[in-house]
């Protein structure tokens, strides 16, 4: 009853300090959990009796798990090597580093347990290190590298604590079998993580191709993925746990079980992750407040530790650890400008940022709780309660200083974040637009959101269900050309750049016609036909780039007014006889037409001359795109009808619209849109949702 009570009172308490962080919007909400948990310590004298257990299975495996599911695998990839390396080498060099500074300064801690504490202190907050080094504009590759290497390193941290703790309890340590055991233990947790992650991933597949899509079953069994590698990997394999999950979590990420057949499905799996992380960061920072009376109070009474001591243990080790980051990252920059043959010297600036950006987070809390309280013998743990106290000083210093010493060092502009806060910072470009604090407007949000939904669409794309796909995102392209004319006389220059290459493939689609002609593929009037559209739509193209807005407005009426007229008629064709001449020819026609572009598109775009039209990539993907489009509106008229199109579109209509309202989400939360702008975003997406289910009803 009591673990119930306390986890009611944890949850309520997460709550309460998210209420109060909205009003505190200076103060990392992590410290502002921490007061709330050290207020009922003291006034109400609530303590939470932890087990070293369950409390590092509870804590440590969903956290880690979420990081590698979470973090940018592209940067992961193309910085791996330096961020592994920093990841290790620099947690090993702040563990024997740290480890013998903190046992000069406190030689009655056994080494091996000064070598466990620092190693532990070395992993750093990922959500905490990214918002700082976007807040501080540190350069895309130190960034990047921080921020892996925050991820990661809490595996190694672990370990070398692991071995540091076992050392102390046992009273033997055998540095080579370590090091044998080191990689035993890292290798075979990486390979059970990959193996049971792409076992749970084939289970779920099995059963939703077997039509078991139930939402919460799904949702439960992603819940237990990290629970169930920790354990295998640690109680089966003897292996690293740690190392499992965040491997487990990397494969998650990159490959996601397919939920296109249902869309809520994702959704809720997502939101559920959200909350559970939410609420356990929220907990262990509460945890830490609540103990820290414990922690403090047998320090201060212990006659034989002076308290000012402690503390200034405290700042020398929180000051030892941001020289060493610091120095590795100066070195690190040096290394990769060298390697670059670029003469700018790295910044010590950055440097110090950098090391600053080392804040010690809920995974270090969370390993130090489970120190055991006894070693072999029966003897108390040396200076358990030492330990806890300048492992909570630690971190509360790391996030205080960062808090204080940021915005006076760094002109960037933000929030600090850490792992309690409850903003959502995934999505790289929501975080990039949260780092400008500034707001963006509606249309760039009504942009912005576009582009999410199409990116969700583009992650469900297959060759099934390819044709659904193209014509939901050429109607999200043909939206953002709206939100791209401009409200002058003059078209915009993305316009300008889509047109310029339309006009190119109009020239490319006039060469496939040639080709058909002269291979007697085609009828005469079929050619002259379609050689006098393409004329007129080549003029159409010219006279919207070189004319001003009301005449290109008019030009694009007249454009769409024809190829209303070519429908019409094809579909008249169609309703009398699928057979007739005019509607095979016409469709064969403008199948290879299209083909003919894309193909004549991709081979311009590569010539070395091609890249003085600076044309960007954006419009040469929205081009082939609408041509891409096209062949799939074209094979649906050739093929006998049937519904599984139909039902596709209104599954990916589904998944578009939810894509939306997170990216709607991400820009709230961030800062970026106001709310009534996100109001009237919220309004247009259940407004084409409520228009997409009356559609299905009247089907």
């Amino acid at each position: 009853m009591a673990l119930i009570e306390g986890v009611i009172l944890l949850v309520g308490l997460v709550v309460l300090s998210n209420i109060i962080s909205h009003y505190l919007v200076d103060v990392p909400i992590s410290l502002i959990q921490i007061a709330v948990g050290l207020v009922l310590a003291l006034f109400f004298a609530v303590k939470i009796p932890l087990e070293s257990d369950w409390f590092t299975l509870l804590f440590i495996a969903p956290l880690l798990y979420n990081d590698g599911v979470s973090f940018p695998k592209r940067q992961l990839w193309e910085l791996k090597g330096p961020i592994i390396a920093n990841a290790i080498l620099l947690v090993f060099v702040a563990t024997f580093v740290g480890g013998l500074f903190f046992h000069w300064l406190l030689p009655t801690i056994p080494l091996a347990t000064a070598l466990a504490f620092a190693a532990i202190m070395s992993p750093t907050d990922p959500i905490a290190v990214e918002s700082i080094a976007r807040r501080a504009k540190l350069p895309d590759y130190i960034l990047h590298l921080v921020a892996g290497e925050s991820l990661i390193n809490d595996a190694s941290g672990l370990i070398g604590f692991k071995y540091g703790v076992n050392a102390t309890v046992s009273g033997v340590f055998h540095p080579q079998a370590a090091v044998l055991d080191f990689f035993y233990i890292s290798i075979v947790g990486a390979i059970v993580g990959l193996l049971l992650a792409f076992l749970f991933r084939a289970g779920q597949t099995i059963l939703l191709d077997h039509g078991i899509s139930d939402v919460l079953l799904h949702t439960i069994v992603s819940l237990l993925i990290p629970f169930v590698v920790y354990l295998t990997a640690e109680e089966g394999f003897h292996a690293s746990g740690v190392i499992a999950v965040v491997v487990a979590g990397i494969f998650a990420s990159q490959r996601a079980v397919n939920f296109s057949a249902q869309p809520e499905l994702r959704i809720v799996t997502q939101r559920t992750w959200q909350l559970v992380v939410y609420l356990l960061n929220g907990m262990v920072f509460l945890i830490l407040g609540i103990e820290l009376p414990v922690a403090f109070g047998e320090v201060v009474t212990d006659p034989g530790i002076n308290t000012l001591n402690a503390v200034g243990i405290v700042i020398a080790m929180w000051l030892m650890l941001v020289a060493i980051r610091a120095l590795w990252t100066y070195g690190a920059a040096l290394l990769h400008s060298w390697r670059a043959a670029k003469n700018a010297r790295p910044s010590w600036r950055t440097a110090i940022l950098s090391g600053l950006s080392g804040v010690r987070g809920a995974i270090s809390m969370a390993a130090v709780f489970s120190l055991p309280m006894t070693v072999a013998g029966g003897k108390p743990f040396p200076e358990r309660a030492l330990l806890l106290f300048i492992a909570a000083g630690v971190v509360i210093l790391s996030l205080v200083m960062a808090a204080i010493l940021l915005p006076i060092l760094s002109p960037g502009s933000g929030l600090f974040r850490s792992r309690g806060s409850s903003v959502n910072t995934a999505d790289e470009e929501a975080d990039a637009a949260a780092a400008s604090g500034q707001t963006i407007g509606f249309a760039q949000a009504q942009s912005y959101t576009y582009r999410v939904a199409i990116t969700a669409l583009e992650s469900e794309r297959r060759q099934d269900n390819q044709r659904a796909v193209l014509a939901i995102i050429n109607d999200y392209e043909r939206r953002l050309k709206q939100l791209r004319q401009p409200n002058g006389d003059k078209v915009s220059p993305l316009l300008g750049e889509s047109l310029r290459l339309r006009i190119i493939g109009v020239q490319q689609e006039r060469q496939a016609l040639d080709h058909l002609w002269r291979q007697n593929l085609i009828q005469a009037t079929t050619y002259q036909r379609n050689v006098a559209l393409l004329h007129q739509r080549e003029a159409d193209y010219a006279a919207m780039l070189t004319n001003n807005y009301r005449i290109w407005r008019s030009a694009g009426r007249l454009i769409q007014l024809r190829y209303q007229q070519v429908r019409t008629r094809i579909s008249a064709s169609n309703n009398r006889n699928s057979a007739h001449p005019f509607f095979n020819e016409q469709l064969f026609v403008e199948r290879e037409l299209a083909k003919g572009a894309i193909k004549g598109i991709s081979r311009v775009t590569k010539e070395p001359d091609f890249a003085e039209t600076a044309i960007s990539p954006q419009s040469i993907y929205e081009v082939i795109t609408a041509y891409r489009g096209r062949i799939a509106q074209l094979k649906s008229l050739s093929a006998p009808r049937n519904n599984q199109l139909a039902d596709q579109i209104k599954t990916l209509r589904q998944t578009a619209l939810a894509a939306e309202r997170s990216a709607v989400q991400e820009l709230f939360e961030a800062g970026r849109i106001t709310p009534e702008e996100a109001t009237q975003l919220r309004q247009q997406i259940n407004f084409a949702e409520n228009l997409a289910l009356s559609n299905r009803d009247d089907g």
